[in-house]
């Protein structure tokens, strides 16, 4: 085929003077539009090739196709082109170099072809040749192959000469356009496998769909700035590809005209008068074979071209449908940010509302110090709660796979973190209806105190110290973790409103007395006393009565008495204020040890003196 191109060069070349410009378009030219349609193919590869969803992949996949069918037509406008003769190429100095280089390099092949044919033909004497025909065969074919190394060499020289000639050799035109299709991968595999098949196998990433009515704050931001950089890169595309029609416009130019040329040169050799002349009439008839051969060259450059023009405008159509629809996406998941965005902010005034109505409730309607402090602290809790779910519903987008990840991660926090979780929920007994508050006395794993404060996590103690019936502020706070209140240890607390405690007196009357008269005696001292402080012991029970809606006796001043080893030992139980016990206990005892020694009849045993006992149940 290229024996024939530069045959019908040099015919071309001996024609008339309308002929003589060959190549219509200039090397340079060439190679800086397929230098830009490159540029473009592969920005336009880099873009389809990202990831995108079901409805962008079948505009990826139209845009993919109709860009591989553009750069690929663009190389063959280039290759036609390159196959016609340039005016400065040294082969239109002497035509007959041309046709000497092109049979030269015909002989050269043929005898290579003859070579091979001959040492295949030895080789298969080879395997039947007797010993002594042997050394002869293979001394032949040792012959025959040099003869083959050297014609190969030749027509391997003349091919690259003829192609310097013709302008497609090392160096030249062709040279360059090769090198430019080296720069496209996929459109050497496009040429091998078809068209068709090259651009199946290629595939755009897949994404999954985009779904902004149940996407989160954070996925519709990312999403819509996704979608901006794409229309971005859309515009950039479509301002190339719009740039690349123009120079597809531009060179197709000069080929109109060389066609218009090729034409009008025809028509003038066709109306010239009929010659009788047979040498006039073989000029003319090569003339128009000259004039054939020059319309399908230049014909088979704008074909070519002309269909790239057809699909350059296909892929910016694709573009134009493509960023439509990104538009409208775009548009639709704003409409959902700017929604999402204001529910937020709804919700956000509306817990905000809530909370503050709470704070105002609780100030005004809740008198009691340590509820109204419960009551804030949980308000505290709640609104938390709420922001904080709140803002992972509207910010996070797969809330499905949020709640696994929760999940797992909670169940994580709560082996690393159950004694606090165990005191927050502690902490709700403890300051419930019948809870602990500051000032109530406990016992906690057997440390007495004073409660100072109940806080969220922990309880604090002021620890009383002395003996059992006599306790003193020892001046050290104890902390107990709320998570105590679940331990098998007990804890002690006094009744709510209640601030009594129970206290026994024990005697050891010696002799035989009579025990109806002794008892009455000491508990008329123990009354004079309590009489003191009996109204507020019986108030505080009434209250205690009222709030737990039990029925327990009125407390009051008992006695018990029994005879043991002829001597009368008697108890008196009594009730006294905690906050005065010592000082009750004392004159209690006084009081007693007065009345013993007034009454000669009562003396106490021997070495035995009253003693004073916690009373408890």
């Amino acid at each position: 085929m290229r024996i024939g191109a530069v045959i019908a060069a040099a015919v071309l070349l001996t024609s008339g003077p309308a002929l003589r410009a060959q190549r219509p378009v200039q090397d340079q030219a060439i190679l800086q539009y397929l230098s830009q349609t490159n540029s473009w193919y592969l920005d336009v590869t880099a873009f389809v090739n990202s990831p995108a969803g079901s409805r962008e992949r079948l505009f990826a996949d139209d845009l993919r196709n109709s860009s591989s069918h553009a750069v690929r037509l663009a190389f063959d406008f280039a290759r036609a082109q390159a196959a016609i003769p340039s005016a400065n190429a040294p082969a239109q100095a002497d035509p007959g170099r041309g046709r000497n280089l092109a049979q030269a390099e015909a002989a050269a092949d043929q005898r290579a072809d003859q070579a091979q044919a001959q040492i295949e033909q030895i080789n298969r004497q080879l395997e039947s040749a007797s010993p002594k025909a042997l050394a002869r065969l293979l001394a032949l074919r040792d012959e025959v192959t040099s003869e083959l190394n050297f014609a190969k060499a030749r027509r391997d020289s003349l091919r690259k000469l003829i192609g310097f000639f013709s302008g497609s050799g090392e160096g030249g035109l062709g040279a360059k356009i090769n090198d430019l299709a080296r720069s496209v991968p996929e459109l050497t595999s496009q040429q091998q496998r078809g068209p068709e098949k090259g651009a199946a196998n290629v595939g755009a990433a897949s994404a999954q769909d985009f779904h902004p009515e149940s996407a989160g704050l954070i996925g519709l931001t990312t999403e819509i700035l996704a979608m901006s950089g794409k229309m971005s890169r859309l515009d950039h595309l479509t301002q190339v590809t719009e740039s690349l029609r123009q120079a597809n416009q531009g060179l197709r130019a000069p080929l109109r005209s060389a066609l218009q040329e090729v034409i009008r040169s025809a028509d003038e050799v066709s109306q010239r008068p009929e010659s009788a002349d047979p040498a006039a009439l073989i000029a003319q008839r090569k003339e128009m074979d000259a004039l054939a051969a020059r319309f399908k060259q230049v014909s088979g450059s704008t074909v070519p071209l002309s269909e790239q023009s057809a699909q350059i405008n296909a892929s910016r159509g694709h573009m134009l449908e493509w960023r439509r629809v990104l538009d409208e996406d775009h548009s639709r998941a704003l409409r959902y940010l700017a929604l999402r965005a204001g529910m937020l902010a709804a919700g956000l005034v509306l817990i905000f509302g809530f909370s503050e109505l709470w704070r105002r409730a609780t100030m005004r309607y809740v008198s009691d110090l340590r509820r109204r402090r419960q009551f804030l602290l949980l308000r505290r809790i709640v609104v938390t709660c709420m922001i904080v779910l709140f803002l992972i519903l509207s910010f996070v987008t797969e809330f499905g796979s949020f709640a696994t990840f929760a999940g797992f991660s909670a169940a994580g926090i709560a082996v690393a973190m159950q004694s606090v979780i165990l005191s927050v929920v502690a902490y709700f007994f403890l300051v419930g209806r019948w809870g602990v508050r500051a000032g109530d006395r406990v016992t906690v794993s057997g440390v007495t105190g004073e409660v100072v404060e109940v806080g969220l996590f922990r309880l604090y103690l002021m620890e009383l110290g002395g003996s059992e019936i006599a306790l003193e502020p020892t001046g050290r706070i104890v902390v107990f973790p709320n998570s105590v209140f679940f331990q098998p240890a007990a804890l002690f607390k006094q009744l709510p409103g209640i601030d009594y405690a129970w206290r026994t007196l024990n005697l050891k009357i010696m002799g035989a007395t009579d025990a109806a008269q002794v008892e009455s005696r000491l508990l008329a001292a123990v009354e004079s006393i309590y009489a003191e402080y009996r109204e507020t012991v019986e108030g505080q029970h009434r209250a205690a009565q009222s709030s737990l809606n039990l029925h327990t006796p009125i407390p009051r001043v008992e006695s018990r008495v029994r005879i043991a080893d002829s001597n009368l030992e008697m108890t008196i139980r009594y009730p006294v204020e905690i906050g005065r016990a010592r000082e009750i206990d004392d004159r209690i005892s006084r009081k007693v040890i007065e009345e013993v020694e007034r009454e000669p009849k009562l003396r106490l045993a021997d070495g035995s003196t009253p003693k004073v006992e916690i009373k408890r149940g």
